[in-house]
């Protein structure tokens, strides 16, 4: 599968600054997200990295890396860089038993308190990871839990649950932006995708499978959705924003309950 020529000039920009600010330190760098995946979408996807170093950094390190992560983002033109930051031995020990660290966050660097730190991007790195520098993940001991993933999938589902999916869709609430009803929509459909393989898709591809795997009635708002992320210029097919978002939701809570039944059915 052929990396997007943007998402590996972004990884190079990232490189040649890190290196020249904090010699080597980054030991190995993997992209993951939509630009591992084949579906990378500019000026929609962020360029999603895993970055790894021999120890955690220092104070001085950590300065360094604020001011790479500062000039990277008065770039406009280029996508935002996001990601986090891990040592070898956090690679194999997986999500659940490290501490918070350094991350990156539409493009702005946070030293500590990031908890994003899941199974998906494992399960990623394990699969589909672009290896931009350092060795293959397959010969590094990562860690792998299938069943950690499920567990994590139902976990957003219940998020959702309490947030945007409780809200009646009649109200006079505003409609979701466009690029919520992509998010929305084909995030839902990869949560799906997730609890009946335990594989990680992308989101075009998750789309792919809501329209094979939901009734016909609810294909209009998933083709939405993919036009969203496809072909942004292309005109909408819906002839409002509330109409439009009156059907987000309305998949969103069929697809969560359809999930969760899923899950919990299997013993989740």
């Amino acid at each position: 599968m052929t990396t997007h020529p943007l998402a590996l000039s972004v990884a190079d920009a990232y490189l040649g600054l890190v290196d020249a600010a904090v010699p080597g330190f980054v030991e190995a760098l993997y992209l993951v997200g939509s630009a591992a995946m084949g579906d990378f979408r500019p000026p929609l996807s962020d360029v999603d990295f895993v970055a790894v170093s021999p120890a955690r950094p220092g104070a001085g390190e950590t300065a360094a890396l604020a001011k790479v992560h500062a000039g990277l983002a008065l770039d406009r033109e280029i996508p935002a860089l996001d990601g986090i930051y891990l040592t070898w031995d956090d690679l194999r020990a997986g999500p659940f038993a490290i501490p918070s660290g350094p991350c990156v966050k539409q493009g702005r660097f946070l030293s500590s308190g990031c908890h994003d730190r899941h199974p998906l991007t494992w399960s990623v790195l394990g699969a589909s990871a672009v290896t931009v520098r350092g060795p293959l993940c397959a010969g590094t001991g990562l860690w792998r839990g299938p069943a950690d993933l499920e567990r994590w999938a139902l976990a957003r589902i219940d998020e959702h649950r309490g947030s945007w999916l409780e809200p009646d869709p009649g109200s006079d609430a505003e409609p979701p932006a466009t690029e919520a009803v992509e998010r929305t929509v084909l995030g839902m459909c990869r949560l799906h995708y997730i609890l009946s393989t335990r594989v990680v898709p992308s989101k075009s591809d998750a789309g792919l499978y809501g329209l094979i795997t939901f009734q016909p009635e609810w294909h209009r708002i998933i083709d939405e959705a993919l036009r969203i992320r496809r072909e942004p210029e292309a005109a909408s097919l819906y002839g409002t924003p509330a109409e439009r978002r009156r059907d987000a939701l309305a998949f969103a809570r069929l697809v969560a309950d359809d999930a969760y039944a899923l899950g919990f059915g299997r013993g989740g």
